[in-house]
């Protein structure tokens, strides 16, 4: 079981080291800056409490973490919501996703947005290696075996793992059972 803490009463340390998940990033890099009304939109404290904390580490001097694996989810993330934005307008309902990825003017807003999102936590963070072969397949099964967790999440857990990182800055309360030594989070 995890030890939980609250992002928001959590001081972080120059010695800190934090992987950062996906959505923190999204909220940190993409919804900083927009007004986002779909079904699927973050919620305030989301886009509040994460950033903030964030700055909060970045200003104590904590290292961030990444790997290659997040630009994959990010760019995906930006894409569904910038995907959705279009369809809640009016005479767009009826377009697919990959008919929107054919639109130009469409195409090249979403591919600015993931340029902008991925610059930004390239800026911020430390990007890990990560060798993609066979030998990490069986640990990340292992991972979704025993947590309710997504297969990014179970590679992102693998990768920490492997590089020692004990602290993942997060929205998702699956990871709490997966064996994170320490968990930060504003989820209530």
């Amino acid at each position: 079981m995890s030890n939980i803490f609250n992002i928001q009463g959590s001081r972080p340390l120059h010695t800190d080291k934090y992987f950062v998940d996906t959505n923190v990033w999204f909220w940190f890099t993409y919804c900083a800056s927009k007004e986002i009304n779909t079904p699927s939109r973050p919620r305030r404290y989301q886009v509040e409490k994460y950033p903030e904390f964030i700055e909060k580490a970045l200003d104590a001097g904590a290292k961030l973490f990444h790997c290659p694996l997040v630009f994959s989810e990010l760019a995906n993330v930006i894409e569904r919501t910038e995907y959705d934005i279009y369809a809640s307008g009016g005479n767009n309902q009826n377009v697919s996703r990959k008919g929107f990825r054919k639109l130009e003017a469409e195409r090249s807003k979403v591919i600015q947005e993931i340029k902008i999102a991925w610059s930004t936590v390239n800026s911020v963070s430390t990007c890990l290696n990560i060798n993609l072969s066979q030998k990490i397949i069986p640990p990340a099964l292992a991972y979704l075996e025993s947590a309710p967790l997504d297969s990014y999440d179970a590679f992102y857990l693998q990768v920490m793992s492997s590089e020692g990182i004990t602290k993942l800055i997060t929205d998702d309360r699956d990871f709490t059972v997966a064996g994170v030594e320490s968990l930060y989070t504003a989820s209530r």
